[in-house]
């Protein structure tokens, strides 16, 4: 019966399906994870064979549980896949190991079978696949030439257009330094400007320039370039986004307008942007085709009419506001702070665009010329991007989810191997139980505040004391527990809260098996104060240290470890004791997260 009871506590608290079949591949046991999966409950399953729970994967399964008994070999790691139920349209995919069971006479009398679900991991690849591939046919479809870097200026991907203009394939440039490829490699003074530039965005400045580079058939396309460093959402540069625009026509514009004003019509007509005039009371000047196309306005129709009625109507109410105070102090502002800007056609439609303003002194007056771009494309890839990058976070939060799972499994193993344990292992499991919960707690909070960077000091101090509260009456005393916060709040990276809460399990367990006579009531007291440094305080009322016991000299484990995880942190930990004045442990941390 004990072995049996084993048994099903294994099968109920595993994370994984789990199922064993006799020598007829026979249902003997299977937890409710597999049941589920399959689709039945497990009693349904019991006498049964998997063509029998399973129609259509059923035989399939079978041979290679056969050829499992047969060879005495296990086969892992394989995927497998049925329509569940029948008829649904729903399929379930599994990644599966059989493994053989033998009698007394080591022949092989049985599979043991453990399945775990990967069908939401299945549907999360393909939706991410089908986005990326959305994606990359926007991009191809910008006549603008985009490419994305590494933060160290590796190419990682580049659109159709700067491709088929130098004659390339993705595959001639992917993985390559980006000033390393072919369009740069004409000269070596534009490379070496294009590796500080690279180098500038990296450390977030978006840099802009026109240079000349190399296409076709070594011919030269003078482009406007830009670096624009790209943030995740915790405000750290994740990638390079480059972009140009070839301006080698309007290069060549601008130095003709040099000689005679009478190529500027010819340069304002030529930008693949909408360009206008603009005066200090919001009245259109001067258009170019591009803004007829753009809006679906005549020139004759916008010339003299206000600038506000190719707005939205609920921004009208506040352009002139603007326009009143961008005329007070004139300056050159670049596409409004790349904040999102809609206007409005002839038609009542609105699409996103980015505007840069430049005013100039014409004679006695102050003019705008205002640079209009449609943007829609770029607009709603970004939106895009932003779905797939929510789709990685929650993915990135069932990886921890399932950390905390699994490390759980570990502390209910040990719960169990403590049962018929000897005191003296029980408590040896009891401590290694707490050492499992301190890292399972970092898991799930970073799973419940959906933040996979940091979490709060306080909260997972809180927490981490509830959980001991609930354990140490395992050491034969009863302890009162308080803990009080001075300061701002400080947060824990992911590399630093697995060492600071050994530390903390450490010392409180410590304090609860040792610190007090058997019987007797105590208490622990925990302080936290944070200012230029965290500064975390652990304070019993106990009968104190020993003679002779200090940090990395005493004949426990644990206090051997203590400066050892410390030196983790960066953070230094003294003790002071007295003889039934209890123990004081500080540990002062600096550089920490803070609000």
């Amino acid at each position: 019966m004990g072995m049996e009871k084993l048994i099903a506590d294994l099968l109920a608290t595993s994370p994984i399906g789990i199922a064993v079949l006799d020598s007829q591949l026979r249902y003997v046991h299977i937890n409710h994870q597999l049941a589920d999966s399959n689709g039945l409950s497990p009693e349904a399953h019991i006498g049964r064979t998997p063509r029998d729970v399973l129609p259509e994967a059923g035989p399939g399964l079978e041979a290679i549980m056969h050829q499992v008994m047969a060879s005495g070999l296990a086969e892992c790691n394989f995927e497998a896949s049925a329509e569940i139920p029948p008829g649904s349209g729903c399929i379930t995919y599994w990644n599966a190991s059989y493994h053989p069971r033998f009698d007394k006479q080591g022949e092989p009398c049985g599979i043991i079978a453990m399945v775990e679900d990967i069908s939401l991991k299945k549907r999360a690849e393909l939706a991410i696949r089908v986005s990326n591939e959305r994606i990359r046919k926007v991009l191809d479809a910008l006549f603008t030439f985009v490419g994305v870097l590494s933060s160290e200026g590796v190419l990682l991907e580049a659109n159709r257009a700067p491709l088929e203009q130098a004659g390339l394939e993705l595959a001639d440039v992917q993985g390559k330094l980006f000033w390393e490829c072919y369009w740069w490699d004409h000269d070596p003074l534009v490379q070496s400007e294009l590796q500080q530039a690279i180098a500038r965005a990296a450390s977030g400045e978006t840099v802009r320039y026109d240079v000349v580079v190399r296409m076709k058939n070594d011919s030269r396309m003078i482009i406007d370039f830009m670096l624009r460093p790209l943030h995740d959402e915790n405000g750290a540069i994740s990638n390079l986004i480059a972009s140009g625009i070839d301006i080698t026509d309007r290069k060549q514009n601008e130095l003709a307008l040099q000689i005679s004003e009478t190529y500027f019509r010819e340069v304002v007509e030529s930008t693949p942007d909408g360009l206008m005039m603009v005066d200090q009371h919001g009245i259109i000047r001067l258009i170019n085709t591009r803004m007829e196309q753009l809006f679906g306005y005549s020139r004759r129709e916008l010339v003299g009419e206000k600038l506000s009625s190719l707005l939205p109507d609920d921004f009208r109410a506040t352009h002139n506001s603007y326009v009143t105070q961008f005329f007070t102090a004139p300056s050159a502002r670049g596409m409004a702070n790349r904040k999102p800007l809609f206007a409005q056609r002839r038609d009542g439609s609105q699409f996103p665009c980015e505007i840069g303003l430049n005013p100039m002194q014409v004679g006695e007056e102050v003019l705008t010329l205002a640079c209009i771009s449609d943007v829609s494309e770029r607009y709603y890839a970004k939106l895009e991007l932003e779905k797939a990058l929510q789709e990685k976070t929650v993915l990135l939060g069932e990886v921890h989810h399932r950390v905390k799972n699994n490390l759980q499994v570990i502390s209910s193993l040990l719960s169990l191997q403590s049962r018929n344990a000897t005191a003296e292992v029980n408590k040896a499991l009891l401590d290694s139980q707490n050492h499992v919960r301190s890292m399972a707690l970092i898991h799930q909070l970073l799973y419940e505040r959906n933040d996979f960077s940091r979490i709060p000091m306080s909260v997972y101090v809180e927490r981490l004391i509830h959980l001991l509260r609930d354990v140490s009456t395992g050491y034969g005393n009863h302890i009162a527990f308080s803990f009080q916060r001075e300061g701002e709040e400080a947060y824990l990276e992911l590399q630093n809260s697995i060492p600071f809460g050994l530390i903390l399990n450490e010392i409180v367990v410590n304090a609860c098996k040792h610190a007090f006579r058997p019987g007797r009531p105590g208490k622990v007291a925990i302080q936290m104060r944070s200012a230029a440094s965290v500064v975390l305080q652990i304070r019993d009322d106990g009968q104190g240290c020993p003679p002779g016991v200090s940090l990395g000299h005493a004949s426990t484990l644990g206090f051997q470890l203590l400066p050892m995880l410390s030196e983790q942190l960066k953070a230094t930990l003294t003790l002071e004791t007295a003889p039934d004045q209890g123990c004081c442990f500080t540990l002062t941390i600096p550089d920490l997260i803070r609000e």
